[in-house]
């Protein structure tokens, strides 16, 4: 390795940054399985304290230099990687702390509110429930309308936080916060627009006639005019997942233990996640975030997931998506420096999770993994699972244009906003009289995981290409077998963050992300 003053800098600084990131994550995750008010301070004040590590000016000047002299790979990526973590921090401590907190409190938020219906209060998994099953119209309206309650509380939270990202987007030289997170993802923003609009023209046709079956079926069952269909009608509040079939996909997984069935499905890929689940929280309770995640506590192999299972097709998807997550974190490679155990983006992780989650409707592997003779079934999952990545696609190009459009301008009517671009893209028609609501901040991702949601549907473009390589290499595209798992352990996992998102892609698949993979998939 390089003789340069840098390894010294790495030796010192590096267990600074590792044990406040183990602190920062340990409170992390008592906050989110608790809501407590102590865990929401302790997970505010050591984000502060780790975004001070990365605060001062000299150090980011000297990286900056050191970067541009260092010729081994690894440490002249490691460098990069400091120089684009420093960046974002290089504003006053004062900003750094409030971000900090307003997040911590955001996420309590998030963690402890449900809605009231009928004078009870429910969680997101009951409001489910209501619009997969009910046929009242009017019981499912207001169960919708009950989903977006949190917004009027959550929205003056969430636009004093992006003032304050923009704030400091602007002092760092960018137009605004979305813009100044491409640059440090490596993410090329005409890239990623061409990208997408790309991917949007060539399967509008498809999602269109995947649309109009949707609406006929709903209309008939609801008995109500294509026209006056809104988004009460769908089996979820956003209208971003596949509303056919799904009590009858539901029955397929009935009396499963779905912790059990990504057990067996990742065993039969040679890799054993038992540890992981053992110490992953499964179940719903309240003041526990209502989502799904992974965290890996300290890069060191404490990696577990938040879930909040219940009998359905789609919590099987999340615990086998959310494995997926925490076998690419336990797959690095064992002797790589500690700031090289991280994907290297979003978008390589979120593939790998999302083709993890593609089982849950494929027919094979689905058989498998419930058990189950029911051919009619399973063949509807297969034909679900199109229609669902087609109605995804568009859920992606709402959010990757409504973020856009908030950090450009958040004084704007944001909820017009997010009305006009779910009429645009998904072509769902705005109910009547939300102008003034607050729809916009019911999305988790908008206020706790910003500039995020693109990765989703780059990863999946991820997925159809990963499928396609696993075909040309292992002779077949089946995930769940011990050459498909020692095939991604050895290309996907085991770099790290030892080269750029872009270039692991290639080292994957022999070729640069494009949507042609998916394309031929699913349009």
């Amino acid at each position: 390795m390089e003789k340069h003053p840098f390894v010294e800098f790495l030796n010192h600084f590096v267990p600074q940054v590792a044990r406040k990131f183990k602190q920062l994550n340990q409170a992390m995750w008592i906050l989110e399985t608790t809501g407590s008010d102590d865990a929401a301070d302790l997970k505010g004040s050591l984000d502060a304290e780790y975004r001070f590590l990365f605060n001062d000016a000299a150090t980011y000047k000297q990286l900056q230099q050191w970067e541009k002299e260092l010729t081994d790979p690894l440490l002249k990526r490691q460098a990069d990687i400091l120089v684009r973590t420093f960046k974002p921090n290089q504003i006053s401590k004062k900003i750094l702390e409030e971000m900090a907190q307003k997040e911590a409190t955001l996420a309590q938020s998030y963690g402890n509110f449900r809605p009231e219906l009928d004078g009870k209060k429910v969680s997101e998994n009951d409001i489910r429930d209501i619009l997969k099953n009910e046929n009242n119209v009017a019981r499912r309206k207001k169960a919708w309308e009950a989903s977006k309650e949190i917004g009027r509380e959550l929205a003056p939270q969430i636009l004093a936080l992006v003032k304050l990202r923009n704030d400091s987007a602007k002092n760092l030289g960018y137009s605004d916060y979305f813009q100044m997170q491409l640059d440090l993802q490596e993410v090329d923003a005409p890239w990623l627009l061409k990208t997408l609009d790309d991917l949007s023209q060539k399967s509008d046709k498809a999602y269109a006639s995947a649309l109009d079956e949707i609406e006929n079926s709903l209309s008939h069952r609801f008995g109500v005019k294509k026209e006056e269909l809104g988004p009460w009608a769908w089996t979820e509040p956003f209208s971003q997942e596949d509303p056919l079939d799904t009590r009858e996909l539901d029955a397929l997984v009935s009396g499963v233990d779905l912790s059990k069935a990504g057990l067996d499905f990742y065993r039969r890929m040679g890799i054993d996640v038992k540890p992981i689940l053992d110490r992953s929280d499964m179940y719903e309770r309240p003041g526990k975030n209502q989502h799904a995640f992974c965290i890996h506590i300290d890069r060191e192999g404490d990696v577990r997931t938040l879930n909040n299972v219940k009998e359905s097709i789609k919590w099987l998807e999340t615990v086998l998506h959310e494995l997926g997550h925490a076998i690419y974190e336990l797959g690095f490679e064992k002797n790589l420096p500690w700031l090289l155990k991280e994907p290297p983006h979003m978008i390589p992780t979120e593939g790998m999770a999302l083709i993890a989650g593609r089982q849950a409707y494929l027919s094979e592997p689905l058989k498998n993994l419930v058990n189950s003779p029911q051919k009619e079934l399973l063949q509807k999952a297969e034909k679900s699972l199109k229609r669902r990545q087609l109605i995804f696609s568009r859920w992606v190009l709402v959010m990757t244009a409504f973020e856009s459009e908030l950090y450009r301008n958040p004084d704007q009517n944001l909820n017009a906003l997010w009305w006009r671009l779910v009429e645009k893209y998904q072509k769902i028609k705005a109910p009547a009289h939300r102008e003034h609501q607050f729809d916009w901040a019911t999305k988790y991702h908008i206020g706790l995981a910003p500039v995020y949601y693109f990765s989703y549907l780059l990863g999946e473009m991820f997925a159809s290409a990963i499928q396609e390589a696993l075909a040309k290499e292992c002779g077949a595209s089946a995930l769940a077998t011990e050459k498909a798992g020692q095939f991604l352990q050895k290309r996907l996992f085991s770099p790290g963050n030892r080269m750029s998102w872009s270039e692991l892609v290639k080292h994957v698949t022999g070729h640069p992300l494009t949507p042609d993979a998916w394309i031929k998939e699913f349009s």
